[in-house]
């Protein structure tokens, strides 16, 4: 090997180990601010905006439901429900888990059409693996969330899908954010629970799937920052 081609592949090496680094450097920022969003603004959402959402929350658990799919009020949502039957007045989005097997048995154009039929927009982040449905025309600000969850059917457990937690090993105690819980929690038919002046769907065992989403503070009301 001559010295100029020494030279072309050690710069050719230095640039491949620069670009890796880059990319890491990019993905560890995407990480640590997703962990670290910002503190909700208003601790007390209007009565119009709440009322709408739960309208908004009632119209995405339709069209679930017409999909024959399992879902349930879970996060922060269900924090509303227990404690109040009802959103959480500083919240401006409604949480349903689902399972990723019955989601993935049907088309992503078929859902897409689905939720447009009903003049819901529906957008999914896949490194989350969360869909976010909205109606901007009927209450700007407001969001159902879908948080999609895969079986584990040798650990009895359900575990959060999206592709930045696909780089974190499969054990629920040593990646916290799989937020894993037991599959028997979403055993249908699953109960119902007054949620506004509607019955929803939420867990079994009530707050028990709170203990594995916030195991630090889950017997607490926690609320916004700057409340």
């Amino acid at each position: 090997m001559n010295s100029n081609e020494f030279i072309m592949r050690l710069k050719l090496s230095r640039a491949v180990y620069l670009t890796v680094f880059l990319i890491g450097c990019i993905l560890l920022w995407y990480l640590v601010r997703q962990n670290h969003p910002e503190f909700t603004k208003t601790c007390e959402l209007t009565k119009v905006f709440q009322d709408n959402l739960l309208k908004l929350s009632y119209r995405v658990h339709k069209v679930l439901d017409i999909m024959s799919l399992n879902h349930c009020l879970c996060y922060g949502a269900l924090w509303g429900q227990v404690r109040r039957s009802s959103t959480l007045p500083w919240e401006a989005d409604v949480e349903f888990c689902v399972n990723n097997k019955e989601l993935s048995a049907f088309d992503e154009n078929f859902i897409d059409r689905l939720f447009r039929k009903h003049n819901l927009t529906l957008l999914y982040d896949s490194a989350e693996g969360i869909y976010s449905i909205t109606d901007h025309g009927f209450q700007p600000g407001a969001q159902v969330k879908l948080i999609v969850f895969e079986e584990d059917p040798k650990l009895d457990v359900m575990r959060r899908i999206g592709w930045k937690r696909r780089m974190l090993p499969p054990n629920c105690e040593d990646s916290k954010s799989l937020d894993c819980f037991p599959v028997r929690l979403l055993r249908k038919p699953l109960p119902m629970k007054l949620f506004g002046s509607e019955q929803m769907p939420v867990p079994w065992e009530s707050l028990e799937i709170l203990k594995y989403h916030y195991p630090d503070n889950w017997w607490l009301e926690v609320f916004p920052l700057n409340c």
